[in-house]
């Protein structure tokens, strides 16, 4: 099973940047906790058909671009409605 630092330097590859440590720690809890769970309904082992270290660099990678995506929403939203409440 993949160490965290490899996940982190892999994931950091795959999304072309540099990740917070705690945001990657929130990301990366997400996932295996993700992949734990898809693995088990599906009866598999750690690794078995493809589900293993590969794919959570992808869980986490995706993760981190979700949480990164709903950061700028919500500041964006702030925004506008800090500048609708000034103009008004």
């Amino acid at each position: 099973m993949i160490t965290t630092s490899e996940l982190k330097a892999r994931v950091e590859k795959e999304v072309g940047a540099e990740i917070c440590p705690v945001i990657f720690q929130k990301a990366e809890n997400y996932a295996r906790r993700k992949l734990n769970f898809i693995n088990e309904l599906a009866g598999r082992e750690y690794g078995e058909g493809g589900y293993g270290d590969e794919y959570l660099v992808l869980l986490t990678a995706d993760t981190v671009r979700e949480m990164a995506f709903s950061e700028y929403a919500l500041k964006s939203i702030q925004q506008a409605l800090a500048e609708k409440a000034v103009s008004e």
